[in-house]
């Protein structure tokens, strides 16, 4: 999945296989998917599947997240030039 570091050599795999073997691509990507079909069916029940836990009446968990909304409403809004520069730097050292 796309935030996981397995990922970047996934996608490093996928693209190199492209070049080098294009005839192999289909089947590196029907593996992938047939991989991540059974990885994501063993990880949804654990994730949202139900609890046997007391629930609190207000969850701590959710302070977090509003705090990083907040936080990414506020840059949408008005981003401080300096932080605009540093991205500009990072974006011309990539290219």
């Amino acid at each position: 999945m796309p935030p996981f570091g397995v990922f970047a050599s996934e996608f490093l795999i996928i693209t190199t296989a492209m070049h080098e073997y294009p005839w192999a691509t289909p089947i590196l990507l029907i593996a992938l998917g047939i991989a991540f079909a059974a990885i994501f069916g063993k990880i949804q029940p654990v994730v949202f599947g139900e609890t046997t836990a007391i629930r609190l009446p207000h969850p701590p968990a959710l302070i977090p997240v509003f705090a990083h909304l907040l936080l990414v409403l506020m840059l949408g809004l008005y981003m401080p030039p300096y932080l605009a520069d540093w991205y500009r730097q990072a974006a011309a050292l990539l290219g």
